[in-house]
């Protein structure tokens, strides 16, 4: 069928009855997009796909130039109507026209029919070309629906262009090629240009790219939706639209797998809040359930963590680094099929993931680079929904642990606890917290006095290193600490008040991020010290000089406890 009128199906047109005056090589395959009349001396609008109809007529015996002089002195190559006259003279008709297509009407012939004539003429191919583009993108819609839309829209338009098409990622990569390319070749041609779309011809090979955007994360225009073949004359007009309906079919998988990921991101990250918020009650069959539907089921080995930046980074940078984390790290659970709900919290990823302490490991370890300068807490094995905070507190206090620590350790788990850490977890810690308190009470309302401690065991008991980072004598600090001994009737040099006091630090850290969970601080947010400072003291927080809390101190996640 004709996807387009051309000047070879006007002449063969028994209805105009048009002679060929003076013609083109290849005049027939000349397309034609319709009609004007040739009206004043406005000539230079008129485009060269338009057949130009002159409204003067030659009268008999005159030449046919007369009145075309104008005309024919139009750049290009036009196509020109005329009128036959009975006995005109074609004297010097050709090498007056030049590189224009003169076509004779015959006398009796009505210019407003003939304008008429190519208006329908025209009509029908554009009605046809309408048809053929809504067919193409139909079939090509459908390969949305395909389990891989990407691999289904290259292979469709391979084979309706009969050529190799693949998509072309931000790293250069070919993602699904229905056949060989050199993209050697090919890549370094088609990035030199900052447009949308190109066509292309080198070594042999002809084509079209056109920009696609291929990251979830930036949405950007990065890669490149390529068509080529060894044929020199691709791509045609029909290639050309195939091409570009795909892509914007590419862009639309991508968005609509963004929005699938952003959707059980949230449904999961939900889930995951609704388990560590948990307290008292502890049996919730709907929430296990719907664990279940998103892969966890508790009959094998299942765990928490807890992943915190071991340095501190400014808040954008730090973000930038969990939000790294967390992408890595669910791209490999994912590969691995590992059943798992992650959250992206404030300071921390956190996830439930269904596998043993040694497999969280490696699977870290698979991740790299974007875990490097993370600490790793495992919780205990959760056997039911309800022992999720349990793991959940663990994987928190493994943390706490390995920041006191002087070792190289990025990563510990729950049976990797002394004796004193399991005491904390298997107490629980709103007993832990009320001990706290009793213990630290006639410190309350000593700020200094609780920084000190703090930091003093923050740096672990190094005099020096902590009168460093409190900007003090070391005298200073000594003296400090003896105040602390006579105010809680305790000696820092008793192992066993030294583990009493390091593990009362960690529980009113604890519990002040429960707090702050409590007031709506949400993950993501940033608030001001002077602000929250005087909400923690309107709950009865203690918090240090700076008006940073002891969470702040000690690191501890922003979470509901039991």
């Amino acid at each position: 069928m004709a996807t387009e009128c051309t000047l070879g199906d006007l002449l063969r047109s028994d209805r105009l009855g048009l002679t060929l005056l003076v013609g083109t090589p290849h005049a027939d395959s000349r397309v034609i997009r319709g009609a004007q009349l040739l009206l004043g001396n406005d000539l230079s609008s008129h485009q060269d796909d338009m057949v130009l109809v002159s409204v003067h007529r030659p009268k008999d015996g005159a030449s046919l130039l007369t009145g075309l002089s104008e005309v024919l002195d139009l750049p290009g190559s036009r196509i020109i109507v005329t009128w036959l006259p009975r006995n005109g003279t074609s004297e010097g008709l050709e090498a007056a026209a030049g590189q224009h297509i003169l076509l004779g009407l015959p006398a009796d012939g009505d210019p407003a029919e003939l304008i008429c004539e190519i208006a329908r003429a025209t009509a029908l191919v554009e009605k046809t070309l309408t048809g053929r583009l809504t067919s193409l993108q139909r079939s090509l819609t459908q390969a949305l629906a395909e389990p891989v839309p990407l691999k289904a829209l290259t292979s469709r338009v391979a084979k309706m262009c009969n050529a190799v098409v693949t998509v072309i990622g931000a790293a250069g990569t070919a993602e699904y090629p229905t056949g060989p390319l050199p993209l050697s070749l090919l890549i370094p041609e088609i990035s030199r240009t900052q447009s949308d779309s190109q066509t292309f011809a080198i070594g042999g090979w002809y084509g079209i790219a056109v920009r696609v955007a291929t990251s979830a994360s930036t949405g950007e225009k990065d890669g490149w939706l390529l068509a080529t073949s060894r044929r020199a004359s691709f791509p045609d007009r029909y290639s050309e639209a195939a091409v570009y309906i795909a892509a914007s079919l590419a862009e639309t998988s991508f968005h609509i797998d963004i929005a699938a990921q952003q959707q059980e991101k949230a449904v999961r990250s939900a889930v995951l809040e609704e388990a560590l918020a948990m307290r008292l009650e502890r049996q919730n069959t709907e929430l296990a359930g719907r664990m279940a539907s998103l892969g966890i089921s508790f009959e094998q080995e299942t765990r928490m963590i807890f992943a915190e930046l071991q340095h501190a980074r400014s808040p954008a940078r730090e973000m930038s680094a969990l939000e790294n984390l967390y992408f890595h790290l669910q791209r490999h659970l994912n590969s691995d099929g590992i059943p798992h709900l992650l959250v992206l919290r404030e300071n921390a990823v956190v996830g439930l993931l269904q596998a043993s302490a040694s497999t969280v490991r490696r699977t870290f370890v698979k991740v790299g680079q974007p875990s490097e300068d993370f600490l790793l807490g495992i919780g205990r094995n959760a056997v039911d929904v309800g022992h999720v905070v349990d793991s959940y507190h663990d994987a928190q206090l493994a943390v706490r642990f390995l920041r006191r620590e002087d070792t190289t350790r990025r990563s510990m788990s729950n049976e990797e606890f002394d004796f004193a850490t399991r005491l904390f977890s298997d107490v629980g810690l709103d007993k832990m917290g009320e001990w706290a308190n009793e213990l630290l009470r006639p410190l309350e309302d000593k700020q200094t006095m609780l920084l000190t401690l703090s930091t003093y065991f923050e740096h672990r008991q190094n005099i020096m290193e902590a009168a460093d980072a409190l900007s003090v004598h070391h005298n200073s600090l000594r003296y400090r600490l003896s105040k602390i001994e006579s105010t809680l009737d305790l000696s820092l040099r008793d192992p066993a008040a030294v583990s009493s006091l390091f593990l009362a630090l960690t529980a009113l850290s604890m519990v002040e991020a429960q707090s702050r969970a409590q007031r709506g601080i949400t993950p993501g947010a940033r608030t001001g010290q002077t602000a929250m400072a005087r909400g923690a003291e309107a709950e009865g927080a203690v918090f240090d000089e700076a008006g940073r809390g002891l969470a702040e101190r000690f690191g501890a996640a922003v979470g509901p406890e039991r």
